[in-house]
């Protein structure tokens, strides 16, 4: 099979990959020079476990990267990747990103291949908007398009793994779109789910991640109701979990990235007003004001701004386990954009974002030592939860003594070391509002 994708951001790249890695020939293109550029080196834009060993092994072989798709080539689909990011001030998702990549196809797009949505979008959307759009392009009849939606469902640092055995979602508006989406998939998983409709298909993705933000936000809700009573909430959910199967609270925590910060949103995006859609709602903001807490105890611990005051922070990628780079909807960059605009100063690190965006971000010194980092800050705020800060030990810079007031906070509990350290002042979000 060839197939064309639109987007080689983080779900293209991955997808185009694995493709090509089980014998499809792959055209990628892609609009951001940087990402190009990296690729011509063998190498991703981004930190995904294996991923650049299957770049080098498939480069130029099965995968061909460029600005536009050859008209000499004939394909039997294309795969539309890019993101849906939320409209300013409304949330409501933004579908240029996708008109443009169905643009991408103009040239070589005839009304016979299938294309297939792989973009997170509203329930409709692949109906209601993309096949009338491709109808239009090509001049034919909407009942004659071949159109699929298929839905992306890896979890970064595993996605190599995932996309070759995890079930994968297929949809169609007919028999032959089915036909073509299924040959394709059951190159790469052995296991292929089949949706009823387009639009099941849509909820599907919707539904896996606003379960996974709806039940972290149980965990925090738990975890600040427990210090309405003057008892530690991180605790409390560690000791009703032990041992008993029945009980699974989610641990404590930011709840972001570039899926769970929004497909809540995008769930509710065209759903009419129900207690379904106002309980959704009410957990995604749940989920967001456990930042506004990280700030108001940052200003309880120090005061108000003033240039001597510095704050650490570290844990900047979205998430920690499994390990990623990704700086995309992280509670950190947030947390440090609301710290910034409210004047305060910053020293930041993390264990794998790549420097050049630390420092493009703008919010203060980056370090690649979390120690130096510590070194002139009043405060540390460990915000996410990468296996290396287990190991983080006694050192000078982060004790707490007479001559030199300092405190940590442990966001997700993981810096084990520092608990049997006397010098050391560390809170959790289990205590922060005690």
């Amino acid at each position: 099979m060839t197939i064309g994708i639109i987007g080689l951001g983080y779900v293209g790249l991955t997808l185009a990959v694995a493709a090509s890695a089980n014998g499809i020939n792959v055209y990628g293109i892609e609009v951001n020079q940087h990402i190009k550029d990296c690729l011509k080196e063998n190498r991703a834009h981004f930190y995904e476990p294996g991923l650049d060993n299957l770049i080098r092994r498939n480069n130029g072989k099965t995968l061909h990267v460029a600005d536009s798709f050859p008209e000499d080539t004939e394909y039997d689909a294309f795969i539309v990747t890019v993101g849906t990011p939320l409209l300013e001030g409304t949330k409501e998702p933004n579908y240029s990103y996708i008109k443009s990549a169905l643009e991408a196809i103009r040239k070589v797009y005839d009304g016979t291949q299938l294309v297939i949505l792989r973009s997170t979008v509203s329930v409709g959307t692949t109906r209601n908007v993309v096949l009338p759009y491709l109808a239009q392009m090509c001049g034919k009849s909407k009942e004659e398009i071949l159109v699929s939606m298929c839905p992306e469902r890896t979890l970064e640092g595993k996605a190599v793994e995932e996309l070759t055995h995890l079930p994968q979602i297929i949809s169609g508006n007919n028999t032959s779109s089915l036909e073509i989406a299924q040959k394709l998939f059951r190159k790469m998983t052995p296991c292929l789910v089949e949706a009823q409709s387009l639009e099941e298909a849509e909820l599907i993705k919707l539904y896996c991640n606003t379960y996974r933000d709806m039940t972290f936000a149980i965990g925090n809700a738990f975890c600040i109701a427990a210090q309405k009573f003057g008892v530690d909430g991180m605790e409390a959910i560690e000791h009703a979990n032990y041992g008993y199967s029945r009980s699974n609270i989610a641990k404590p925590g930011f709840v972001a990235g570039p899926c769970l910060e929004k497909d809540a949103y995008i769930l509710i995006n065209n759903m009419p007003e129900c207690d379904s859609r106002n309980f959704i709602l009410a957990a995604r903001k749940f989920n967001e004001s456990m930042e506004d807490i990280v700030v108001d105890w940052v200003r309880e611990r120090i005061g108000e701004p003033d240039d001597r005051k510095r704050i650490a922070i570290s844990g900047m990628a979205f998430k920690g386990q499994p390990e990623t780079s990704d700086l995309r909807g992280s509670s950190s960059v947030y947390i440090a954009r609301k710290l910034k605009d409210k004047g305060y100063h910053m020293n930041l690190h993390d264990f794998c974002a790549l420097p050049e965006e630390m420092r493009a971000l703008g919010f203060g010194n980056y370090y690649e030592s979390l120690y130096d980092a510590c070194a002139d800050a009043s405060l540390l705020l460990v915000l996410n939860n990468h296996k290396k800060y287990s190991s983080i030990t006694d050192n000078p810079v982060l004790q707490n003594t007479p001559e030199r007031k300092f405190e940590i906070l442990d966001a997700w509990g993981v810096c084990t070391e520092l608990y049997y350290c006397e010098s050391v002042k560390i809170a959790t979000l289990g205590n922060l509002t005690n």
